[in-house]
């Protein structure tokens, strides 16, 4: 796929990413295989729609068992910054009670959707909640919440692709880019 007149620069290329993503799924494997009980299969819980691409990446490479499940959490309601206002839209159909769980999630910007998400998971009882994240914003944290394991840092910028989008369009980018902020006010989809 060519390049998206949308997509001011390429960070990361879909290659890159699936590098990154096989080293990162070996690091979370000795971590588990240290710190967790035989029988406690690693619970992997995917944040939609935007962690779909690097889910399927990560999961792909993870070389031990583990459970897939989901959860829709709004907090953007189509813009470019988060209303900061997190709300279950779909719950877990696993138990948590007891289980060791990875949240698996695209970027991690104010922290406020993942710092809420977690709270949740360890009421609900479970053992412990890691975070795995494609992208992190370290500067844009609003909350004091911290990701395990990180792929890439970014700066401050509005990225597309890779499952990240704008108003639902662009997260079938086979790479991680930069938007062009200045052409949306007039780009016609």
């Amino acid at each position: 796929m060519k390049q998206h007149p949308l997509a001011k620069e390429i960070l990361f290329t879909d290659k890159q990413i699936e590098q990154r993503t096989k080293e990162v799924a070996k690091e979370v494997k000795a971590y588990y295989e240290k710190t967790s009980d035989s029988e406690n299969t690693l619970l992997v819980i995917g944040l939609l729609k935007g962690c779909v691409p690097f889910y399927q990446t990560f999961c792909m490479n993870y070389e031990a068992d583990l459970e897939m499940d989901f959860m829709v959490i709004s907090s953007y309601l189509g813009g470019t910054k988060s209303n900061g206002e997190p709300k279950i839209n779909l719950d877990v159909n696993s138990s948590v009670k007891d289980r060791d769980i990875l949240i698996v999630e695209d970027i991690i910007e104010s922290g406020i959707t993942l710092d809420y998400v977690r709270k949740y998971l360890l009421n609900k009882g479970a053992n412990s909640v890691k975070i795995l994240t494609m992208l992190d914003k370290p500067t844009e944290r609003k909350v004091d919440i911290q990701p395990d394991w990180v792929c890439y840092s970014i700066e401050k910028h509005f990225v597309i692709g890779y499952g990240l989008d704008y108003q639902e369009k662009l997260r079938n980018l086979p790479y991680v880019a930069i938007c062009d902020t200045e052409k949306l006010a007039s780009w016609k989809w």
